[in-house]
């Protein structure tokens, strides 16, 4: 699909705020480097999640100050705007610096100040976005987009229709190369994104007693401020599991996993689509009620059961997992289900965008 160019570009790319915002632009970014097609560097704010994640995953970062003011009080809109203003004059200084080409926004307040700037300075924008229902920050910034990424066809009303083009969300290579595992016992993996969820760290607890007698294992990513607690649990209780604050091998993960309990993120949910996982989801139930439309897409084709967070409890989630393991042919259509749904194509499809706009504007 990508065309050899015997030029290199300088992109930057705007991600931060959350996992689901990062790993997609990694993941172009890997695409980018692999094919040797182009010097990426991330932009993001400072002493951030996105700056540990992108070091850790050997880009280059700079840091920028950004902050959201969408449901915020009038005081504290008044000093976001200001870290704003303070971002914009920030990313103007970097983007000038490393003569970039194009930048590449994938969501969240934090990609504003570095769209504003590339608008200021003539520099063409492309986004992603990743869920259904498409975030604040994306939907104000694609009238300065030449092009914009859709992870789901529903989510073209929102934008303008020639600007719009069906990629998926694209997914990490060491995820998109794993090769899953055979088990003999169910491996449950737990996830409640990248900062964790104490809804499903609870109510897993609460649903020990009705699954002890199953010999099931685990793996728990708890998020940071639930781990100690969670640990004590299992090691009080001697639930045959690994339990993580944060995990950063997801591939190691991923390729144990017989199913997933989990939020219903955009980006894990390309994630397990691609390997084919079923899933247990429960969506976030803020923020807009995106995560809701992402895991509906899912149920629709039978490749996840959706249990509402207002109608979690450790009963609830104990009875759907044992339904569940006990019917292995059940698990085996909601695999062929989920990979129906899989984009492994979606990076190579966006750098091939990145390309058509650099040819556009005779770069």
């Amino acid at each position: 699909m990508l065309k050899d160019i015997d030029k290199m570009f300088n992109i930057a790319i705007a991600a931060g705020g959350s996992g689901g915002h990062i790993f997609p632009g990694i993941a172009i970014a890997q695409t980018f480097s692999i094919k040797n097609l182009g010097n990426i560097i991330f932009v993001g704010r400072k002493d951030s999640i996105e700056e540990k994640i992108i070091r850790e995953n050997g880009f280059s970062f700079y840091g920028i100050t950004a902050a959201g003011f969408v449901g915020k009080d009038f005081f504290t809109r008044i000093k976001s705007i200001l870290l704003i203003l303070k971002g914009i004059k920030q990313s103007l200084k970097i983007l000038r610096e490393q003569k970039i080409h194009l930048v590449l926004g994938t969501g969240s307040y934090v990609s504003v100040p570095v769209v504003l700037a590339a608008k200021k300075l003539s520099i063409p924008v492309i986004l992603q976005e990743q869920n259904v229902i498409p975030g604040k920050a994306n939907r104000f910034l694609a009238r300065f987009a030449e092009k914009i990424c859709l992870s789901y066809p529903e989510s073209k009303k929102y934008f303008p229709e020639k600007k719009c083009f069906i990629t998926g969300n694209p997914v990490r290579k060491e995820i998109l190369n794993l090769k899953k595992e055979t088990n003999k016992t169910i491996k449950i993996l737990i996830l409640g994104g990248s900062q964790g969820a104490r809804a499903i760290n609870e109510a897993f607890c609460a649903a020990w007693p009705y699954l002890k007698e199953r010999e099931i294992q685990f793996i728990h990513q708890t998020g940071e401020k639930d781990f100690l607690w969670v640990r004590e649990f299992y090691e009080k209780n001697n639930i045959p599991g690994k339990v993580f604050p944060f995990l950063k091998d997801m591939a190691w993960a991923y390729a144990q996993a017989n199913l997933v309990i989990s939020r219903a993120g955009a980006t894990t949910l390309a994630e397990i689509t691609l390997i084919g996982l079923p899933s247990i989801l429960i969506p976030y139930p803020w923020a807009i009620g995106h995560q809701l439309y992402n895991a509906k897409v899912l149920e629709k084709v039978g490749a996840a059961v959706v249990i509402p967070q207002e109608e979690l409890t450790g009963k609830r989630l104990a009875e759907t997992v044992l339904d569940l393991i006990k019917n292995n042919q059940c698990l085996k259509k909601m695999t062929t289900a989920a990979l129906n749904l899989g984009k492994p194509e979606a990076a190579e499809k966006i750098v091939a965008l990145c390309l058509e706009v650099f040819r556009e504007k005779n770069l």
